[in-house]
């Protein structure tokens, strides 16, 4: 299955790949097998970065394949608590396209009459 046809969800301490034309589950994992903790169900961020899943969740951050939902690796962020973790997106994929289509913008611009 092509990324771009799939949705991924967090809730409820399960992580899970959806297919965006019919709502099939392609995978789904649940975070207790990674992390040994009982907080997982809280409130959690997930960024999708190429084939890499960040999820912040219960002051844990974990890393997992976007193909199938296997660990990369983990963070337990011993010493900051259990609150909730923000993320930024450092993608340049995002900047790259909007360059791209500015440039191209801007090349019609000048050809047109």
């Amino acid at each position: 299955m092509r990324k771009q046809n799939v949705l991924y969800i967090l809730t409820n301490g399960r992580v899970a790949a959806i297919n965006k034309k019919d709502g099939a589950i392609v995978w789904e994992i649940k975070l207790k097998e990674y992390v040994k903790s009982s907080m997982l169900s809280g409130i959690g961020q997930i960024v999708n970065e190429g084939d890499k899943l960040y999820i912040g969740i219960s002051g844990i951050l974990i890393c997992l394949s976007a193909k199938d939902g296997s660990l990369v690796w983990k963070n337990e962020l011993k010493g900051w608590g259990y609150n909730f973790i923000s993320m930024a997106n450092t993608s340049t994929e995002a900047a790259g396209a909007a360059t791209q289509a500015a440039a191209s913008a801007a090349l019609i611009a000048s050809t047109a009459g």
